[in-house]
């Protein structure tokens, strides 16, 4: 296989959809399917020793599931793509997943209606991109104003940057660091962004996470498929 093709564990219960997913993308010239798994523990430890670039997951799966799992997978390999392909849109799952959004995407099966869109998840998420279904996007905005063009306009230069580190998956203390200031600043820093992009009555989980996709959809790293 070339070095320079994407590297894609395919992870299901259902050895069907897992064979089934992984037939198609191995088709591509450009994509390799290195492996397949069953469970959200199997991910885990394939994914040390195989090192794929991207892994595809269900949501619902025994022993751990694919929240947990992505969790622990970008954890120990935070550069490894993941995408998740849910028949469920529960908002604290989605949050949860989508709390360290970089090179992930959230897609639901019963709106996946080309395979070609997987194929390009795959690629997004490669290239650190996040990718969402509009379903999704909608559920979480909300209906809040946030997602008016030009909100980055009204920030300061300092709030541009709390807002990147956000958007790769920073905390509040690993902001603080690579800034080079106190945590009560950037805790501040966020107070004021939530407030520019009308946030600051969600709860604050919430309303970081909708923060974050709104920047990524203002600065052209947000597909939505």
């Amino acid at each position: 296989m070339p070095d320079d093709n994407i590297r894609v564990l395919m992870v299901d219960d259902h050895e069907l959809m897992r064979q089934a997913y992984g037939m198609y993308l191995d088709n591509e010239p450009d994509i390799d399917v290195i492996g397949y798994a069953g469970d959200g523990q199997e991910a885990i430890a394939m994914t040390a020793t195989q090192k794929p670039h991207v892994v595809i997951m269900d949501g619902k799966m025994p022993r751990l599931n694919g929240i947990e799992a992505a969790a622990v997978i970008r954890e120990r390999s935070p550069e490894t793509g993941i995408i998740l392909l849910s028949a469920f849109d529960d908002d604290e799952f989605m949050r949860d997943f989508l709390a360290d959004p970089k090179g992930k995407a959230y897609l639901l099966k019963h709106t996946l209606t080309r395979l070609a869109d997987l194929v390009q998840a795959v690629k997004d998420v490669a290239e650190g991109k996040t990718v969402l279904a509009p379903d999704i996007v909608k559920k979480l905005a909300g209906g809040g104003q946030s997602g008016e063009s030009g909100f980055l306009s009204e920030m300061t230069e300092r709030e541009r940057e709390v807002l990147s580190c956000m958007a790769r998956g920073a905390n509040n203390a690993a902001i603080a660091e690579e800034l080079f200031i106190q945590p009560r600043t950037v805790e501040r820093h966020i107070g004021s962004i939530f407030s520019k992009m009308r946030l600051q009555q969600q709860p604050s989980a919430h309303a970081r996470v909708n923060a974050v996709l709104f920047f990524l959809a203002e600065t052209g790293k947000l597909t939505q498929t």
